[in-house]
């Protein structure tokens, strides 16, 4: 194939969790798409834990699923333990996680990848970026071949200039066993693009044959899976097969083939060989200068930062069904091998354990956030997107749910049209892509729902009825799933002006719900309708004083949210603006007044002389035409 003959309507640079769902997004959309990566034999690979979910992260898998994504059902047909968390707390903060089989999950996305019309994979190395007139043309590569596009997206993960620290020991790389990509970062360098570094880390891995389970506490998957695809609205040939081609992709019925997974602890003699050999740690020597994740810190920290507890969980996570390794979920470390040996040997069940896998700290470069516009495009060059971990986030949803959005955004660009911009009231994918863009981050930042103001209305179960109208926009879901989703939505809205107008003994249906103990005589059609309609529309009927008062704040507020900036406004020249506002203002450049509201420092009499400017007609749109350059 003659790369250099006509230009790729999208480059995607990196296939990983981020990578796979941009390629997917744009080629799915019709644009000719080019996938590069350095190793084909590890795309969508799972380089720490193999679990996908959890608190909040799990209703952003299903939010990448309503928009036509791929990790959702990925993770159903390949999952081998399905546990819902939260299970005894409100449906809002309910979210489903699934330990996965490694290397089922990242075959079978392969698989996909390789099968998607109007998409090409290829082998090569991105090695630096070709620039013409301010804006991305193409990539160069490893193999002294360039490569051109309308746009690039670039997702290089852990691998921008990947350093591994085992105590001092140190390996270039992104990840143990692979490569470091060295050159790239003097190319963003080069156009004014600012990079610090970041740290994570991740556990050893064990032999589970050298394993005690008798003196660990078992955890069993749930009795009745809670999935991450919409299985009701979705395409039958979206679970085993491809239409056309008749090719069986690997998977199995979901829910059909859980395990177990196993708990037990560290212990004093654990925490004494840490403490003792702190000076060895890369992360307590010095030797590394990236800032780790807060919420999943090093066996070290833990000890550090919390001396007063006496003991830490950790979890023995199978890694897959043809397998005996196991990943010790707690555990990440960066002492010598030596250390983490009697480390392992300290805690109950692993006495007698085979080590697989060392531990490992891995430092990388990343761009901080804020230089990006909400579409994920460059602000310091036009054509240019970057999705995951390069963005300073931690997790693979966080990785996919950017990597769509850049896919999305960067086809968009291409046809002249108006990018798809999630709001913050909309899903936890738009409160993640507004922190990373508003408010930057100096650590590896993972979604919580403490995050998202909004996020009574962000029940997992509700992402394809919120996120509808933007499938629809950007044609990202089948016309024949669109008519189920509408199907859906047109039943749930039934029910509930019904529950909210009939009595039963002269009492609400609503109220009766609402009042909790012995159910209310529903309807003997509401009873047969399907268990996610129902569930929604209970949910809604529950909290609905809640879901009202969220709903009108937003109405309250949304105003500003849809009053445009203009592209070009000179911030210092703004009569009566604090010269700090302008100065923050310039930098961060938002593209609405609700974005610039949430910029540390900018207060409300800021934004009330924005709002005077813009409204006596000096410019200013509506925010949905856009955001960034068209």
């Amino acid at each position: 194939m003659d790369f250099n003959r006509t230009p790729f309507d999208v480059i995607v640079c990196g296939a990983g969790h981020a990578g796979a769902e941009a390629a997917l997004a744009a080629a799915r959309m019709g644009a000719s798409t080019l996938l590069l990566t350095g190793n084909i034999d590890t795309i969508a690979q799972m380089s720490c834990n193999p679990a996908i979910g959890g608190q909040a992260k799990g209703q952003m898998v299903r939010e990448i699923d309503a928009l036509g994504g791929e990790m959702a059902i990925n993770t159903d047909v390949t999952g081998i333990q399905f546990r819902l968390l939260n299970e005894s707390k409100g449906p809002a903060v309910q979210s489903p996680r699934a330990q996965c089989d490694k290397k089922a999950y990242q075959f079978r996305l392969k698989h996909t990848l390789e099968l998607q019309p109007h998409l090409q994979i290829f082998q090569a190395t991105v090695t630096g970026l070709i620039f013409s007139g301010g804006a991305v043309i193409g990539c160069e590569t490893n193999l002294d071949l360039k490569v051109y596009g309308r746009t690039v997206i670039v997702t290089t993960g852990t691998f921008l200039r990947g350093l591994m620290h085992i105590g001092q020991n140190k390996n270039e790389g992104g990840r143990l066993g692979d490569f470091s990509s060295k050159t790239l970062s003097a190319s963003f360098l080069d156009i004014g693009i600012e990079l610090n570094r970041l740290k994570t880390g991740t556990p050893p891995r064990l032999l589970g044959r050298s394993l005690d389970f008798s003196k660990m506490r078992e955890q069993k998957g749930d009795a009745s899976p809670t999935l991450f695809a919409f299985h009701d609205t979705r395409d039958s040939e979206d679970l085993f097969h491809v239409e056309h081609t008749g090719e069986q992709r690997l998977g199995w019925a979901p829910g059909t083939r859980q395990i177990s997974c196993w708990m037990t602890h560290t212990t004093d003699q654990t925490a004494a060989i840490v403490r003792s050999n702190l000076s060895k740690s890369a992360m307590y020597s010095g030797e590394i200068s990236g800032v780790g994740p807060r919420y999943c810190p090093s066996i070290e920290d833990k000890f550090v930062r919390f001396a007063d507890k006496p003991r830490h969980l950790l979890f023995l996570e199978p890694e897959g069904l043809s397998t005996n390794e196991y990943y010790v979920n707690g555990l990440s470390t960066s002492l010598p091998f030596d250390v983490q040996v009697d480390m392992v040997h300290s805690v109950p069940g692993l006495e007698n354990c085979v080590l697989l896998r060392p531990a490992y700290a891995v430092e990388y470069d990343f761009a901080p956030p804020t230089q990006l516009y909400p579409s994920l495009e460059s602000k310091k060059a036009e054509n240019l997107f970057f999705a995951g971990q390069i963005n300073g986030t931690s997790g693979y949803e966080e990785a996919a749910a950017q990597g769509l959005l850049a896919g999305v955004n960067a086809v968009q660009k291409g046809r002249g049209e108006p990018p798809l911009i999630i709001a913050r009231h909309e899903a936890y994918m738009g409160v993640l892509v507004d922190d990373l863009v508003t408010k930057g981050t100096t650590e590896p930042y993972r979604m919580f729902t403490s995050r998202a103001e909004h996020r009574l209305l962000f029940n997992h179960a509700s992402a394809e009825i919120r996120l509808r109208d933007h499938a629809a926009r950007h044609g990202l879901i089948s016309r024949s799933r669109l008519m189920r989703v509408d199907d859906k939505i047109q039943r749930i809205n039934h029910w509930l002006a019904h529950l909210e107008s009939h009595r039963d003994h002269g009492v609400l249906l609503g109220d009766q719900v609402r009042r909790g103990g012995e159910p209310p005589a529903f309807p003997e059609a509401f009873l047969k309708e399907s268990i996610e309609v129902r569930q929604q529309v209970l949910y809604r009927v529950n909290y609905k004083g809640y879901i009202d008062r969220e709903e009108r704040q937003i109405e309250r507020l949304g105003h500003i949210e849809k009053v445009r900036i203009p592209t070009g406004l000179d911030f210092m020249a703004v009569r009566g603006l604090r010269r700090e506002s302008a100065l923050k203002l310039a930098a961060f450049r938002p593209y609405t007044l609700g974005q610039a509201s949430r910029i540390s420092g900018i207060n409300p009499t800021d934004i009330s002389l924005l709002q005077i400017l813009i409204e006596a007609g000096r410019g200013g749109a509506a925010a949905d035409e856009g955001a960034g350059p068209n």
